[in-house]
């Protein structure tokens, strides 16, 4: 993970080890009809509730999924959330970006999207990729056409 990156997740409260309660994300995962996979649940569990301001290219980001799940969205919705780029596979709300308008989502293949419609944009593979291109801007995020 880049230096840049770091200090910008520190000042934001992270710390090597951190581990948050994230019962309700799973009780609202479970309440619109979405497991959550292991994978999401250990990076929720260390980055959940991190709120990452000032940032050149996306704004913010708020790594907290309830934002992103609000009161209308489904499992359905996120079933099928990239279909229409050729990726299969469901999307797991993370967050939000770009003052709350873009959805910060994860693949089961730790694949990280920014979404909005009509926009995806591929922000990394693996979560420091992500962290680096989100937090970091330390490199540029990939559309998906």
């Amino acid at each position: 993970m880049e230096t840049t990156t770091l200090q910008r997740l520190k000042a934001a409260g992270w710390k090597c080890g951190r581990k948050i309660d994230i019962s309700d994300f799973k009780k609202r995962y479970r309440e619109i009809g979405l497991e959550m996979p292991a994978k999401v649940e250990i990076f929720l569990e260390e980055f959940g509730f991190l709120h990452i301001k000032n940032l050149k290219w996306f704004g913010d980001v708020n790594f907290n999924p309830l934002e992103a799940i609000g009161i209308n969205l489904n499992a359905e919705y996120f079933e099928n959330l990239l279909d229409e780029y050729d990726i299969n596979t469901t999307a797991y709300p993370l967050g939000m970006c770009y003052r709350n308008e873009l959805f910060l989502v994860m693949t089961i293949t730790n694949e990280f999207y920014c979404f909005t419609n009509g926009c995806c944009e591929q922000c990394g593979v693996g979560i420091e990729d992500m962290l680096d291109c989100l937090i970091g801007e330390c490199r540029r995020s990939k559309t998906i056409e």
